[in-house]
């Protein structure tokens, strides 16, 4: 299994928080409020359907493999899935719930990742605390908290086709055809992390999302960078476009040509805090679940309106959408149930108002990041915050 970045400590040390060099013990799953998790939600999840029968197989589609890159080789034809998922929307189911047969990892060729187990050993020194649904939580021997998934979950939508292969060093190859005719390549680890994405247009227009198989930046200054954001806008129902739009537009903090790799984004606070935070308020999670509901994903209309806008002046925009608890009750757990309620965040602004989710990337952060640094129930601390990540991204052609 790939190392996966780290994400850094909690804010402030708590009961139960293990030493340096310990691994603590799986314990009971409990929700961002200290109180009992309830039962996933057991609706239907994603179906496999078989190819056709011979001669009705639909031909599989080359997959776009940049020259050059490193650890590339031959590739393996890829196995042709067609997805198919019940009227159901995605995001109001809980995202801890686990189809029968196979989960969207196993199907998907994260065979590295569908298959550890609670208490496992990886390969990277890390141990597994926690699995849920498509989600693994892993601690490192200094106690900090990871969290893989597979960050292609939310491009397979109703009607989409996906071709998958594996790719040399345990990575893995997708490209999803929607209905209208857009393809979506992507490349991710055996983690389920993606590297690279492009997106080609029914029209035939290509656009590379973002590459992490390039140079890897130089590694920031963290005492040079903000230790909070330039703009902090609270989302609600009566936000008006014209001011979102200011504020995703802000420019960063960063020196003028100062670029991160999204890997870097993800994983080191203060270069997210270099743009603006937009916390969307209209989203109120119930403990220990990560459905939306239908009354709040109305309350995203606006903001959906305004990342669509933006997106269509450039099909290049990226968002990173971030899942966050507060610190009550287990931290594997609360890292799951925020890295899920950010998933649950990108399909509900992708199934009901159309934002691209290919322009879209989320990451739970659990307890990690607290507004207010205490221990305990605190709802300042429950919140889910989107960004406009586009300018700390280094460019990249066609």
């Amino acid at each position: 299994v790939l190392p996966a970045p780290v994400l850094p400590a909690p804010a402030q040390p708590r009961p139960g928080h293990p030493l340096a060099g310990q691994s603590p013990q799986p314990v009971a799953p409990q929700g961002d409020r200290g109180r009992p998790r309830p039962e996933a939600a057991r609706g239907p999840g994603p179906q496999i359907v078989p190819p056709p029968a011979p001669g009705g197989t639909p031909r599989p589609l080359p997959l776009a493999v940049p020259q050059g890159a490193p650890g590339f080789g031959a590739v393996a034809p890829p196995r042709a899935l067609r997805i198919e998922r019940p009227p159901v929307p995605r995001y109001s189911q809980n995202r801890f719930a686990r189809s029968g047969g196979l989960t969207d990892l196993e199907a998907f060729g994260l065979g590295a990742l569908a298959a550890v187990t609670l208490g496992a050993l990886l390969s990277n020194g890390n141990r597994v605390v926690s699995t849920r649904g498509d989600r693994v939580v892993y601690v490192t021997p200094q106690g900090d908290y990871g969290v893989y998934h597979d960050d292609d979950a939310i491009l397979r939508r109703p009607g989409a086709t996906v071709w998958s292969a594996e790719a040399p060093g345990g990575r893995v190859l997708t490209r999803i055809v929607e209905p209208d005719g857009t393809v979506i390549e992507t490349l991710r680890t055996a983690n389920g992390r993606v590297l690279r994405r492009t997106v080609t247009d029914p029209d035939g227009r290509r656009e590379v999302l973002f590459d992490d198989t390039a140079a890897t930046p130089p590694a920031p200054d963290i005492a040079q960078l903000p230790q909070q954001s330039p703009v902090d806008v609270v989302y609600g129902w009566q936000t008006t476009p014209d001011l979102l739009q200011a504020a995703f537009l802000t420019p960063p903090l960063s020196p003028p040509g100062r670029i991160f790799s999204l890997a870097q984004v993800r994983d080191i606070p203060q270069v997210r805090y270099l743009v603006p935070e937009v916390e969307l308020s209209t989203l109120d999670f119930a403990p220990g679940s990560s459905a939306v509901s239908p009354e709040q994903v109305q309350g995203l209309a606006t903001v959906a309106r305004v990342m669509n806008d933006l997106i269509a002046r450039n099909p290049a925009e990226v968002f990173l959408i971030e899942g966050h608890t507060d610190s009550t009750g287990d931290p594997a757990q609360n890292l799951a149930l925020s890295d899920a309620r950010a998933e649950a965040t990108a399909m509900a602004l992708s199934d009901a108002y159309g934002v691209p989710p290919q322009n879209l990337v989320t990451q739970g952060y659990g307890e990690t990041d607290l507004r207010n640094p205490t221990y305990g129930s605190d709802p300042v601390n429950r919140h889910t915050i989107l960004r406009r990540i586009t300018p700390l991204l280094p460019p990249v052609g066609p």
